[in-house]
């Protein structure tokens, strides 16, 4: 009896202690967000000479990641200071504009990004340069991209014992036919386009002539165009640094990487700060220096709203057709009532739509593509700005701008069509010994995951495929003023640079953001270069972030916060996201998928 009291008690304790630890959890986060929210739109003050140091040191994102919060179990819960893809241009817009700023000093350890982002970053900071102002940066090592990035300094040093990575430039492709095989698991895969690489490695268990083409042609010319750009920062040959690229730097002595010119000594970090108080004539760098994320809320008074108003709508992520996932995706039904929202607004002259984005739900595609068509027919000028990836769907919501503008080393193009439906037949029968028995009244009454398509079902399925694709390059060929036979010749799935796309038609001109805004403003006949931006969706407050992450039916909170502890590459989350989007994918996809690995 006394072992039953004390196993009660021990119930009673331990389920009491469960909830004060959720109560704690619960009120740590809502002090943290309060705190957080209160101090969010303080500007940084500023004083002569002072420097913004600009840290870089995870993945960079399009837009501000929907995980407004750091969570560390022995730390607690902080705000997340990582900045998006548009915080870190608008931080080095703000120390150039910054009387005060003398220079940056940056650190990029740690940091990932797509090819896009990176080029951004680098010309953003070489226009930096180009104003007068100085920039010096350290790494512990450089990874390729990360490099690429700091080259753009006067001065790149690399710790004692650091390295550079430049070698190259691969994709790494797996495919799991073999072991699908092995388990009797069939992809039944329908598609348009042998370009169209999204599900080849379902296909078959090596990669086709075709992909690999189309994969040695991107890489070429993002490798191209990167070596461009640091041979002009730095001042070297492109034929030295081509031959650099076959002498595995990443392995060369202290001595030999000096001798290479990449870098301009290797020393420890706290030397590299007295280098660096010794630029800015002060002789404590706590007190002057000022984080990127206190310089970006001085924005607005950095760059007050005067002139006309121009839209800048962002669409980053997978084309999802409802409102179940990461979070980080393009439900269609929200990007539309955005569009809505800019097309009623009379204040709004033009509108930026900036994509980043593999493409995703066909159906949601073609809805995102009337509204934006309806945009236009309201008088509104469209012009896209392509970030890291505006392909398959990703182009489709594109192919109607007035104009597109697209950075060199954008993926883009990808146009084509498939839909996949898994067969686990042959595992739950062949192997487990599980039966299924169906009973119909018609001939297409049922397709389950758990037998082989019939041949009527797969010529129908087919049938559907070949027909979006009809849809898709027409709508492409009326947005290009193009013959549908001529966007044919350069679709069937296949993937473009920016550089390329130029070329064959699919893009108007090569360039950033603000290139696509001067664009827009031209467009909408704004002639005095007096415009300022209005961005969309409009930026939700760490509450409402909040809020949503404990919704879910927008999305797994525990996998989110484990997915943000642990951390994970660019190539593992689309890879996940593509898995877990199988189980529940429309019927048609126009979607591309393609790792770049620096």
């Amino acid at each position: 009896m006394n072992s039953f009291w004390k196993t009660v008690l021990a119930v009673i304790v331990g389920t009491l202690i469960v909830s004060l630890i959720s109560c704690m959890f619960t009120t740590c986060v809502f002090v943290g967000m309060i705190a957080s929210s209160s101090s969010a739109d303080k500007g940084a003050k500023t004083s002569e000479g002072d420097v913004m140091l600009l840290k870089i040191n995870g993945p960079v994102t399009e837009i501000p990641s929907s995980m407004p919060f750091a969570f560390d179990i022995l730390g607690g819960i902080t705000k997340n200071q990582e900045l998006s893809l548009r915080g870190y241009l608008n931080a080095i817009a703000c120390a150039k504009a910054d009387p005060n700023i003398a220079g940056i000093y940056l650190n990029t350890d740690g940091m990932s990004a797509a090819p896009a982002s990176y080029e951004a970053i680098h010309d953003a900071l070489v226009d930096f340069r180009a104003s007068g102002k100085w920039i010096i940066a350290y790494n512990d090592s450089y990874g390729f991209g990360q490099y690429y990035v700091a080259s753009a300094a006067d001065s790149v040093f690399v710790n004692t014992i650091g390295s550079v990575t430049f070698d190259g430039m691969s994709s790494v492709q797996t495919y799991p036919k073999g072991l699908l095989d092995k388990l009797n698991i069939e992809m039944q895969v329908f598609r348009v386009g042998q370009f169209k690489s999204a599900v080849e490695p379902y296909m078959v268990e090596h990669m086709s002539d075709a992909n690999r083409l189309q994969i040695e042609t991107y890489l070429r010319n993002i490798w191209d165009q990167n070596v461009k750009d640091i041979a002009a920062s730095r001042n070297m040959p492109v034929e030295t640094l081509e031959a650099l690229a076959n002498q595995a730097v990443s392995y060369m002595e202290p001595e030999e990487l000096i001798e290479t010119g990449l870098v301009d000594a290797m020393l420890y970090k706290s030397d590299v700060e007295k280098i660096l108080l010794a630029k800015m004539g002060k002789d404590e760098l706590k007190k002057h220096a000022i984080t990127a994320t206190q310089m970006v809320n001085n924005y607005e008074k950095l760059f007050p709203n005067t002139g006309e108003k121009i839209a800048v709508l962002y669409a980053s992520g997978e084309i999802a057709s409802d409102a179940k996932g990461s979070g980080d995706d393009i439900y269609y039904d929200n990007l539309i009532k955005n569009i809505r929202k800019i097309a009623e607004d009379k204040k709004v002259k033009a509108c930026v739509l900036r994509v980043n984005s593999p493409g995703g739900s066909g159906f949601a595609s073609e809805q995102i593509w009337k509204a934006l068509m309806d945009l236009k027919a309201a008088g509104k000028p469209l012009v896209v700005s392509m970030g890291d990836y505006a392909a398959s769907g990703g182009y489709y919501i594109s192919c109607m701008a007035d104009y597109i503008v697209a950075e060199p080393n954008t993926l883009t193009g990808s146009i084509g069509v498939f839909g996949v439906i898994p067969n686990f037949g042959g595992l739950a029968t062949g192997k487990l010994g599980v039966n299924f028995e169906e009973v119909k009244t018609h001939d297409f009454g049922t397709l389950t995951t758990m037998r082989k398509a019939t041949e009527a079902e797969a010529a129908k399925i087919q049938h559907g495929i070949d027909s979006f694709y009809e849809i898709f390059t027409k709508r492409c060929a009326e947005g290009r003023g193009m013959e549908q036979d001529s966007i044919k010749a350069i679709a069937g799935g296949r993937v473009w640079t920016g550089s390329d796309a130029v070329n064959i038609g699919l893009v108007d001109e090569l360039g950033d953001l603000n290139t696509a805004l001067a664009k827009a403003a031209e467009l909408a006949g704004i002639t005095d270069g007096k415009y300022y931006r209005s961005v969309y969706p409009e930026a939700k407050s760490s509450f409402e972030t909040l809020l949503e992450m404990f919704d879910d039916t927008k999305q797994d909170l525990t996998l989110r916060i484990v997915d943000h502890i642990i951390g994970s590459t660019p190539a593992d989350r689309e890879a996940l996201k593509f898995i877990e989007h199988l189980k529940n994918a429309d019927r048609i996809q126009a979607r591309s998928f393609d790792a770049v690995v620096y």
